[in-house]
């Protein structure tokens, strides 16, 4: 595609310009005459001019069509002078005289019947003037009937066929009065220069003056009703088809259209329904709008119909026409039925263009230079027509209150009938194009900037109620951020007469937070769906391609490879034609600061001063939210993380060269801030932007500009710990229906965060202060373990299925003897596994590790009774299966492609036995009958010294624990001796141990040790006997309990003493 990106549309000021460039250039030639413009004194008024000769202007335009040539002037004698040049002579003629010629050099017409060619002698009128005892001159009496009779002259008569050479007879009547305007200009600029008194050029120019309102008015009636006189046959169009061809035409060309002209028509008929003139006019252009596309001819129709913009009048106007807004026109119609639809339609997407896949060549793969230079060019010319398409709003905007209500309105109603877009589901064939609303948007944008500069000082001019009472833009089907319904109802019911008017600023705010909504925001999701089939797709591609390498490809799978070629190389093209679009750097620089004065509004509304960001926000916010903040659409929360995730994603680069202050304090209150945010699922993705912030930029972690802000932000280094550790407990119940597993991808994504910054002493005694909040930190340690427990789990399990399915395959006799649908679904199961064990071993590598680092720093919580049993059940448990005989089942091939590291597993457990090594810890271990075996720790220690996992200090540690855990072990063995069998009524009914400190459930009325209901509630609220709700402050002590616990504790001590001292007495006799 040729790159003319440089080829703007002019504005006014440069046509003006170049315009007077162009005069000067053509009076130059007559200057250099130096002689006296004057017609021979001595012919009478009603002489034939034919005699007068000159040479034809050179910038009085001519059309296509032969064209009788102007009235000459003959130049008088140059008498010398003795007085100064500049001093005004008096004039050679009589104005009568002067206007007769000069209206007749213009008009091309004669009342004298000897004129010569070209001009038209008008003799029905001479004759009627002549009978009525007129003077046959042309005059400002007569002028506008000399016109009449011109026009009434029917050039089809086969009488007139001898006189179609003059008077320009053989054009269409507009193109007359037009030429007839442009030599009247000449004439006028002549005349302003003449050495010649100022009484007289004004005389003469105001003669003129009325003349040219008199063509400009024919020219508007013959434009709107061209059957009104009687034009020469031609397959020209007429009418206002003769205007739109003009401003098709290159500026300044013969063919073009004079801007005077057209402003003198905007004057004129300003107060006469100028937008009738007009209607058939932009309907022109937009028509050839309509089939202009981005590598065809857009910026034609473009600069024609700035061409009418710029002129105020037709600016005004044009809002007023009938196809401004077509109240019936559905969504996908009113880009084309729309006076400005088809402007706005011209699209660098796919879906919208099919050609413009043309530019991506062809193939699953192609040359990423190519595709680069594609792209680029795409953006060049998307830019040329969203700088073109501003520029036509603008003027709009500019023109007065009424079209800029007409325009906003029209926006309005775009909005409306694109409700649909904002679905997940989308029918397109019921909404507009992308590239039309994308347009739009970025056109918005533009009017944005002058509000979105560094230090946001027109924040106090958005409303702050734009939506309460009968708002613009529907959201009453809205979910809200976190008002309830009754608020919502009240709110949207309410007055809005109290509040200030919105403003301009608001409504372009509050329309560019839409369009975002329906464009790019779904843009951005439908890119990372199709990413997703994309990539599955091409996986069972590559699948595929090796089995045929191998040989081992059916004829049914060939021919699969085949199809999948063709759909994957369609796909390839979408893909770079969207990305193209969405990820272009300029539309998500300019998105990315939409954005932050986006979070800045919203961060203001809630901050109780309503200062930020002029001063910081205090902390802790009111228990209650905003109304006003309440009650907007949840859509604007999710909007601004979708499109900071996507770019965190796809483009890094965006964010690494801003300032990331407004998306901190952003997600760090909200996310410390209960209450204020319901949908769980959002705070999810304000977590997610941190982590993605924690990832490295370009590889280096340390120099990171992007991370180091978790490290230094002042919000962040007072509310991220706090902040990511509690929604690291909400998450466990988030309402969805897939909350079991999103709660892992959540917690994977903290465990990141905090494994970032953890290096940060002040982060790390945020994280010290957290663990001394015993209740919430317990129960954050619990779902830490029960997480840990089922990741592993279930990804040393899907380890397990791997291998024994490679096994199966490896045995190729055997394997191909199976039927192909038994090996098609053995694969099937094959990739679920690996898709599975992937995912979570992964997760479960974290979480061992954050078990690892915190225990460094962070015992109690740990070792309180609810947890550590539990605690050293999972350890001991992927102890056994990581050294015991289970590890052989666990020998993949290629396990690194699952994230499956065993020694820096093995070395994040054994880290967290010697963390914990005190006597409560070992207590835990010699109780755990399942799991722990010496024999296993000792393994585990060669192992540990063999690969050199751990220093020698470190093993020989290990080795004294479990030796301490031995001799406990063997002393619970002798204190089970002497307590001998325990009453039921003793024993724990969930656990069936003894009972120390028994407690009553309020509900059920069933006693059961405090630390067995405590371990239970952290992970279920219920009595497990009855499941009605149950707190920990709401359990009794059963004080009756446990003293009999304890008197028989002591009554079975003192049996077994008396016994073992009679045994001893025996013994001695």
């Amino acid at each position: 595609m040729q790159d003319t990106s440089n080829d703007i549309p002019l504005t006014q000021e440069e046509r003006e310009r170049i315009r007077l460039k162009r005069l000067e250039k053509l009076q130059g030639a007559f200057d250099a005459q130096k002689a006296q413009e004057a017609l021979d004194a001595h012919k009478s008024p009603g002489s034939s001019p034919s005699s007068s000769t000159a040479t034809k202007p050179a910038s009085v335009p001519s059309p296509p069509v032969t064209q009788a040539k102007p009235i000459s002037i003959i130049k008088a004698p140059v008498t010398p002078q003795t007085s100064s040049p500049s001093t005004p002579k008096q004039p050679a003629m009589t104005f009568e005289a002067w206007q007769n010629a000069a209206l007749s050099r213009i008009l091309l017409v004669s009342l004298n019947k000897d004129v010569a060619v070209p001009n038209l002698f008008l003799s029905n009128l001479a004759q009627e003037m002549e009978s009525s005892n007129e003077p046959l001159v042309i005059s400002q009496q007569s002028i506008d009937r000399v016109l009449v009779d011109r026009m009434s002259i029917d050039p089809n008569e086969p009488e007139n066929a001898a006189i179609l050479s003059r008077g320009q007879l053989s054009l269409p009547l507009f193109e007359y009065l037009l030429d007839c305007w442009k030599r009247l200009e000449h004439v006028k600029l002549q005349t302003g220069r003449a050495p010649l008194p100022a009484n007289v050029i004004g005389e003469r120019v105001q003669s003129l003056n009325e003349c040219k309102t008199l063509l400009v008015s024919y020219a508007g009636l013959v434009l709107q009703m061209p059957e009104m006189f009687p034009q020469i046959q031609s397959t020209m169009p007429l009418g206002a088809a003769q205007v739109v061809e003009r401003l098709l035409a290159e500026p300044d060309t013969p063919q073009s259209i004079p801007v005077e002209f057209l402003k003198d028509i905007a004057t004129r008929f300003q107060n006469d329904d100028l937008e009738n003139i007009l209607q058939p006019i932009v309907a022109g252009i937009g028509a050839k709008a309509r089939t202009a596309t981005i590598l065809t001819d857009w910026r034609t129709p473009l600069r024609a119909l700035l061409t009418l913009i710029e002129i105020p009048e037709f600016a005004a106007a044009i809002p007023r026409i009938g196809s401004w807004n077509p109240t019936n026109a559905t969504a996908p119609q009113i880009a084309i039925v729309s006076a400005l639809g088809p402007f706005f339609k011209t699209s660098g997407f796919l879906l919208d263009d099919p050609t413009v896949g043309e530019l991506f060549g062809t193939g699953i793969k192609r040359n990423k230079a190519d595709v680069r230079g594609a792209s680029n060019g795409l953006r060049v010319a998307t830019h040329g027509i969203h700088s073109s398409l501003f520029q036509v709003v603008d003027k709009i905007v500019r023109a007065g209150a009424d079209p800029k209500e007409r325009m906003l309105d029209y926006f309005y109603s775009v909005l409306s009938k694109n409700e649909r877009r904002a679905q997940m589901q989308v029918d397109r064939a019921t909404v507009s194009g992308d590239g039309f609303i994308y347009n739009i948007t970025e056109v918005l944008m533009k009017f944005c900037d002058p509000f979105m500069d560094d230090k946001y000082s027109k924040i106090d001019k958005i409303s702050t109620t734009f939506f309460k009472g009968q708002s613009k833009i529907d959201i009453s089907k809205e979910t809200r951020i976190c008002a309830s319904k009754d608020t919502v109802e009240a709110y949207s019911s309410g007055s809005s007469s109290s509040a200030a008017p919105a403003g301009f600023i608001s409504e372009i705010f509050f329309l560019t937070l839409v369009f975002h909504h329906i464009g790019v925001s779904r843009s951005y999701v439908d890119y990372k769906r199709f990413l997703k089939d994309y990539q599955e797709m091409m996986d069972q591609y590559e699948q595929l391609k090796q089995q045929e390498t191998a040989g081992q490809i059916s004829v049914e799978n060939g021919l699969m490879i085949k199809r999948y070629e063709v759909q994957l190389e369609k796909m390839a093209t979408y893909r770079f034609s969207m990305e193209s679009q969405i990820l272009d750097p300029i539309v998500l620089g300019h998105s990315f600061q939409f954005y932050n004065l986006v979070m800045v509004w919203l961060l203001r509304l809630v901050d109780p001063a309503h200062a930020y960001p002029r001063s910081p926000i205090k902390l802790p916010l009111p228990e209650q939210a905003p109304e006003n903040f309440a009650v907007l659409p949840e859509y604007i929360i999710e909007d601004i993380v979708e499109f900071f995730l996507f770019v965190l994603r796809h483009s890094p680069e965006t964010i690494a060269s801003s300032s990331l202050d407004e998306l901190l304090t952003f997600t760090m209150l909200f996310l410390i801030t209960p209450g204020y945010i319901k949908n769980p699922h959002l705070k999810a993705k304000l977590v997610e932007i941190l982590f993605y912030i924690s990832l490295p930029y370009r590889g280096e972690r340390n120099n990171d500009t992007l991370g180091i802000k978790l490290n230094t932000h002042p919000m962040a280094l007072q509310c991220l710990i706090p902040a990511i550790m509690t929604f690291y407990v909400e998450v466990e119940n988030t309402g969805r229906h897939s909350q079991f597993y999103d709660k892992f991808n959540i917690r994977y994504n903290i465990s990141q965060i905090l494994k970032f910054v953890w290096t940060n002493p002040i982060h790390r005694d945020m994280v010290k202060a957290e663990s001394k909040k015993s209740e919430s930190f317990v129960r954050f340690a619990n779902l830490l373990m029960n997480d840990t427990t089922y990741l592993l789990d279930e990804g040393l399990t899907k380890l397990a299925e791997i291998r024994e399915i490679e096994v199966e395959m490896e045995d190729t006799a055997t394997w191909q003897g199976k039927t192909p649908e038994y090996r098609k679904e053995r694969e099937g199961l094959l990739r679920t596994a690996q898709r599975q064990a992937s995912s979570y071993i992964a997760l479960g590598n974290e979480t061992v590790n954050m078990l690892s680092y915190l225990t460094v720093e962070i015992k109690e919580p740990f070792l309180t009774a609810e947890i550590v049993d539990r605690l050293v059940t999972m350890l001991d448990y992927n102890l056994v299966i990581l050294v015991g005989e289970k590890m052989s089942t666990l020998k993949v091939k290629n396990p690194e492609e699952y994230r499956f590291q065993p020694r820096v597993l093995l070395s994040d457990i054994i880290d967290i036995y010697l963390h914990l090594d005190c006597p409560t810890f070992i207590a835990a271990l010699s109780r755990d009958d399942r799991s722990y075996k010496a024999s296993i720790f000792y393994k585990a220690s060669d192992i540990l010294e063999g690969r050199q996992l751990k220093s020698q200090d470190e093993i020989a540690k290990l080795k004294r624990l479990v030796h301490k855990v031995e001799d406990v072990r063997q002393q619970g063995v002798e204190d089970e001796d002497e307590l001998g069998e325990v009453p039921d009524e003793f024993l724990d009914p969930l656990m069936f141990t003894l009972m120390e400190d028994p407690v009553l459930l309020p509900t059920s009325n069933i006693s059961i040790d405090r630390s067995t209901i405590k371990s239970h509630l952290l992970s279920d609220a219920t009595d497990p006997f009855n499941r009605m709700p149950l707190n920990i402050k709401d359990v009794i002590d059963n004080v009756e309990l446990r003293e009999q616990i304890q008197a028989w504790k002591s009554t079975q001590r003192n049996k077994r003493q008396r016994t073992s001292t009679t045994e001893h007495m025996d013994v001695d006799e």
